[in-house]
């Protein structure tokens, strides 16, 4: 999650949408004051920032899982702390109105199918966990799926300006820094990637119950995206 003063934007990151990638890029070309939250692959160089309040508590709290286990990030003893997958109200909340208002609000978006499997397979590969199988996983209460419209949904209302497509996100990202004045080189960290040796169609891992089950979870996505989930057509 990155707030920038410099260039007035506020990018909420969602899963699986190479979210790692672009806060690779865009954080080093942030300002002194702007607000950029560590991920395990930066949180001990310089990128982050101004993401905790300087305080005994705030630098406690960001070195310290245990304490991070006992304090709810929320809650007003932490004063000002910002996070990786953040919800856009509670930025909102942070960081007050007047900015909120004025400055320009973006996501990435991937059709729900797809990035469930994408998810699915980081989990199990990239991070090495005992997965179930794929269907047992999707229809499980207690697994998590990467259910990303709360973050940038209050209810039924969608708080970007801008939630741009996944697919062919270089060229979006590129199109989005020249629209922003932020100068991107084009040369894109590649983070979490490569995490499968062969590629995946994610059609392959569906049934007519786990189909269901994805367009049920993530009607907000797939309303406000148009997704499908496209059984004809070659990825």
């Amino acid at each position: 999650m990155i707030v920038s003063h410099q260039y007035q934007f506020i990018f909420i990151k969602t899963h699986k949408t190479a979210g790692s990638s672009m806060e690779m890029a865009l954080g080093p070309l942030c300002g002194p004051d702007d607000i950029v939250t560590p991920m395990e692959s930066n949180v001990h160089s310089d990128i982050p920032r101004n993401y905790h309040e300087d305080t005994l508590l705030g630098k406690l709290y960001s070195r310290s899982r245990l304490t991070r286990k006992c304090i709810h990030r929320h809650s007003p003893l932490l004063g000002r702390w910002f996070y990786e997958h953040m919800p856009a109200w509670r930025v909102r909340e942070l960081i007050g109105e007047d900015v909120w208002n004025r400055y320009h609000k973006f996501c990435f978006e991937r059709n729900p199918w797809d990035k469930v499997v994408s998810y699915y397979n980081w989990k199990k590969f990239g991070q090495g966990k005992p997965m179930p199988d794929f269907k047992t996983w999707v229809m499980c209460k207690t697994h998590r799926l990467p259910l990303d419209a709360s973050l940038y949904f209050e209810g039924e209302q969608c708080l970007m300006d801008e939630v741009l497509e996944y697919k062919g996100f270089i060229g979006r990202f590129n199109d989005l820094c020249q629209r922003m004045n932020i100068p991107f080189s084009g040369n894109m960290p590649r983070e979490k990637t490569n995490i499968t040796s062969q590629p995946v169609d994610y059609r392959e891992f569906y049934d007519e119950e786990t189909r269901e089950k994805i367009a049920q979870e993530f009607s907000r996505e797939i309303r406000l995206m148009g997704y499908v989930f496209d059984p004809e057509s070659p990825r």
